[in-house]
C-alpha cells in the first residue's frame, strides 16, 4: 500500500507488491510474527512463554498436522527467535557492503546450525488449502523443531534470491518491530503491528503546522 496525505489523514491506495510463491510469503509473514513476540516488542509483553501461547502462534500460522508443544518447545523456540532476532539486525543494521555481506554469512550459519538441529530431512507436501511445497521435518518432529525448520527454509529462499534486505526494521521512532518488505520497490518503512504510518505521519503534519504558525 502507499499513502497520500490530506491534512493530518492518510488515504491509501493500493500499489504493485513482489510475487512470492504462497509457501515463502507465508513462512516469511511467520517468521517476522515470531521476531515480534518478544517482551521488548509486543505490547501485552512476552508472547510465547507458555506451551499455550506457542501453540496459539502455531495456530494461526496454518501448521499442519498435530499441534502440540511441551515446555521444552516453549524454551527451544524463545531461543531461536533470540538467536535469529541478533544474526537479522546484524544484516538490517549494515551500513557498508562488508557489514552487509558479514550480517548475510551469519544468518547462513544460524540456518545451518538450525537444520542440524532439526535434523532435517526435506520433503514436497500438500495438505489443506496449499499446494505442493517444501517440509524440512516430519510433522511428527516437535513443534519447536517444526517453527525452526519454517524459518530455515524461507531464509534459504531469501538470501538465494538476494531478498535478504526485505526484512526489516520499522522506521517509526517508538517502535522497533521487525516487518517484511513485497513491494517491487522495496520502499516499505513501517510494521503491521500498529499504527506507526499513521502515527508518524500525522505528527509530521502537526509539526509542520506548528512551525508554520
Amino acid at each position: 500500500m502507499s499513502q497520500v496525505q490530506f491534512g493530518p489523514y492518510i488515504v491509501w491506495h493500493n500499489v504493485s507488491t513482489m510475487t512470492f510463491a504462497y509457501d515463502i510469503r507465508s513462512n516469511l509473514t511467520m517468521l517476522v510474527d515470531l521476531l515480534n513476540t518478544s517482551g521488548t516488542i509486543a505490547e501485552a509483553g512476552d508472547e510465547l512463554t507458555t506451551t499455550a501461547g506457542l501453540r496459539g502462534f502455531a495456530a494461526r500460522h496454518d501448521f499442519s498436522g498435530p499441534i502440540e508443544a511441551t515446555k521444552s518447545d516453549v524454551e527451544a523456540t524463545r531461543e531461536l527467535r533470540e538467536r535469529f532476532a541478533i544474526a537479522l539486525d546484524a544484516s538490517i543494521d549494515a551500513e557498508t557492503d562488508a557489514e552487509a555481506s558479514a550480517g548475510e554469512a551469519r544468518v547462513v550459519d544460524e540456518v545451518n546450525i538450525t537444520l542440524r538441529n532439526a535434523e532435517a530431512l526435506p520433503q514436497l507436501v500438500k495438505h489443506g488449502d496449499w499446494d505442493w511445497h517444501l517440509h524440512a521435518v516430519g510433522e511428527g518432529a516437535g513443534l519447536a523443531d517444526r517453527v525452526a525448520a519454517d524459518v530455515a527454509l524461507v531464509l534459504i529462499d531469501l538470501i538465494r534470491s538476494g531478498d535478504l534486505d526485505r526484512l526489516g526494521r520499522c522506521a517509526a521512532e517508538d517502535c522497533g518491530a521487525y516487518l517484511a518488505d513485497f513491494s517491487r520497490n522495496r520502499s516499505k518503512r513501517f510494521c503491521d503491528t500498529g499504527n506507526c504510518a499513521n502515527r508518524t505521519h500525522v505528527a509530521a503534519f502537526r509539526a509542520r503546522q506548528t512551525d508554520a504558525g
